[in-house]
């Protein structure tokens, strides 16, 4: 598998959790997901210790998981606690627990050593926590692509001429190099500002602002985490921002070609639409639909070359190249290499 272990992803959103059992595959694993009776959330393997039988298929008694099979119960921390046709359970009868972490809208997962948790907290994600005029909202779908391929396509949005025209502000023919690259051990940002130009019908349409006044833009992008990316889009007026909007992609590999993007956007401004919420869901739902096809065709060639292939680099690829590096140097590092 192709993908770093000790790091945090986004098991689910809060509210796709209820009473019920809620199976997913994240890294290659199979977890079970469900909510306590105090309203945390406990993630336990999806398998039980007796037989290979999906937990997810049973029923939960309270706190517990019973099995679908033979009936083992299971506590929240993985504890097998009873089996039916005998008195006690065998020593060491558990399945393992994942930490888990909830911020806001999404809930997170640790997957990695048991205890590193403890050292490494999820990301910030100041956006999506009521408070300083933030509004937000959230969707999800699965993306038969390698996760990688998401952060390299997010972190170069040249491709947006192409692909998404009716994003461009009117006149801007080109975006303006990277301002600047910003590379530490573990993330990558970029920066980039736009020349004044007058607003594109989506950005009137959600910021409530006048059509025919021309605003510069300040974009940003950052690989956070390999499961989390970050893109920031200002509207700047003469005395400062008019509209911001935060873009997080939560990057949940299921397989090595398979990954859950949990897409939650933020927006506050001077003069919102009071529909904001409805048109944002629209242009940028339209916009990963077209994302996520472009996205499939090309694991799709990569998965038809029977050899690797060399593809060139352009300047625009700076920021996905140092990401990929940091990744492969998370993988190497946890091979003990």
């Amino acid at each position: 598998m192709t993908f770093p272990r000790e790091c945090w992803y986004v098991a689910a959103r809060a509210d796709e959790l209820g009473d019920g059992l809620a199976a997913r595959r994240i890294l290659g694993t199979s977890v079970v997901l469900y909510r306590l009776a105090d309203g945390s959330v406990a993630a336990l393997e999806d398998r039980c210790a007796h037989r290979p039988y999906p937990l997810s298929a049973g029923h939960r008694d309270g706190d517990r998981i019973v099995c679908g099979y033979h009936g083992c119960t299971y506590d929240p921390d993985g504890t097998c606690v009873l089996i039916p046709s005998q008195d006690k359970p065998p020593l060491g009868a558990r399945v393992r627990a994942f930490p888990v972490h909830l911020s806001g809208p999404l809930v997170w997962v640790w997957m990695g050593t048991p205890g590193g948790a403890r050292l490494r907290p999820p990301p910030a994600t100041p956006e999506l926590t009521p408070g300083q005029g933030w509004s937000c909202n959230g969707a999800r779908r699965d993306v038969a692509a390698n996760f990688l391929l998401l952060h390299e396509h997010y972190l170069d949005l040249t491709n947006v001429f192409e692909m998404h025209a009716d994003m461009v502000p009117p006149g801007i023919e080109a975006l303006p190099p990277l301002e600047e690259v910003e590379v530490s051990e573990v993330s990558v940002s970029y920066v980039r500002t736009l020349p004044s130009a007058p607003l594109a019908p989506w950005e009137a349409a959600a910021a409530g602002l006048d059509t025919d006044e021309a605003f510069s833009r300040r974009e940003t992008g950052t690989f956070v985490t390999p499961g989390l990316h970050r893109q920031t889009y200002s509207i700047i007026g003469a005395d400062g921002p008019v509209f911001e909007l935060v873009r997080l992609h939560g990057f949940t590999p299921q397989t090595d070609r398979s990954t859950r993007v949990f897409l939650q956007l933020a927006w506050r401004g001077s003069a919102v639409a009071t529909d904001t919420d409805r048109r944002l869901a629209e242009v940028f739902g339209a916009m990963a639909d077209r994302d996520a096809a472009a996205l499939e065709a090309m694991q799709r060639c990569l998965d038809e070359d029977e050899t690797p292939r060399h593809y060139v680099n352009v300047k625009a690829d700076r920021a996905a190249l140092r990401a990929r590096r940091i990744v492969h140097s998370m993988i190497e590092e946890e091979r003990g290499r």
